[in-house]
């Protein structure tokens, strides 16, 4: 019987988060199927309007995900290999345009495609212990760099692809693309604390918020903000909206419903 790569969980005390944990020991290299099974996981959210934020972590002490089963990319043919390859650019794609916000709870390496999960997610919390790099170099292939060089300064993504050096969790923290640097046994409650500050949020702002970012990234200043300002008089009409406002003059938690409660 095949064991799962992936597992999804709802924590009680967490109820609009869920947790994507990669499990391939010992360092949670991902293979063509890890990836799929990741991929239909990320997607699932798309249909379960109840979560509102996604935490992504990976299993034991070692590794968050250090790259790819070397073990499969040695026996890759051209065919095999582009199919592979559209794959983990789906991943990537389901992680950066997922509906909701994907905090990395990064416990240990992130390598190679583990490393361009870190710089697509949208909040990256990580262990004191965590290492960042892009190894491919070292085996003869080549890594990703485009995703990393939206996060880190060209000369830094350039060191790291060529010579394949990697990097701790403070030097990332000061280049902002950490957030935060905890021990490690305590990254995933950290990592679940912000997902809990994310959900007493609206959920519709924050849908649209994470929306509106990606959409006006690569846009200009004028345009950028035409689109900002369209989307903040739409949100304004919504139920949530008011609810927010009510709570914050009586001294309240704001309570939202579901969109589909607001749909009935």
């Amino acid at each position: 019987m095949t064991t799962s790569a992936i597992h999804k969980t709802r924590p009680p005390e967490h109820p609009h988060v869920l947790v994507i944990t990669i499990d391939r020991p010992p360092l949670n290299a991902m293979t063509l199927d890890a990836h799929r099974e990741l991929l239909a996981a990320l997607r699932s959210v798309e249909d379960d309007e109840d979560i509102r934020c996604v935490v992504l972590t990976g299993a034991g002490e070692r590794a968050f995900v250090a790259g790819g089963d070397v073990g499969e990319l040695g026996a890759l043919d051209a065919t095999s290999a582009l199919v592979r390859t559209r794959v983990i650019r789906q991943v990537f794609d389901a992680i950066r345009r997922n509906p909701v916000p994907v905090i990395a709870a990064v416990n240990g390496h992130a390598l190679g495609g583990g490393l361009v999960m870190v710089s697509v997610c949208d909040i990256v919390i990580a262990a004191e212990t965590a290492t960042f790099g892009l190894p491919e170099i070292n085996v003869g292939v080549m890594g990703g760099t485009k995703h990393l060089a939206r996060v880190v300064p060209e000369k830094v993504m350039r060191w790291m692809a060529l010579t394949g050096k990697r990097v701790d969790a403070a030097f990332m923290e000061r280049l902002g693309v950490v957030q935060q640097v905890v021990p490690r046994e305590q990254v995933l409650a950290a990592a679940l604390q912000v997902a809990d500050d994310i959900c007493a949020k609206s959920p519709a702002s924050v849908r649209l918020m994470k929306e509106v970012i990606n959409l006006t990234e690569a846009m200009n200043l004028d345009d950028g903000y035409h689109v900002e300002t369209y989307a903040t008089a739409i949100i304004s009409t919504h139920p949530d909206s008011g609810e927010a406002a009510t709570a914050f003059k009586e001294k309240r938690p704001a309570v939202f419903p579901t969109r589909k409660q607001h749909k009935t």
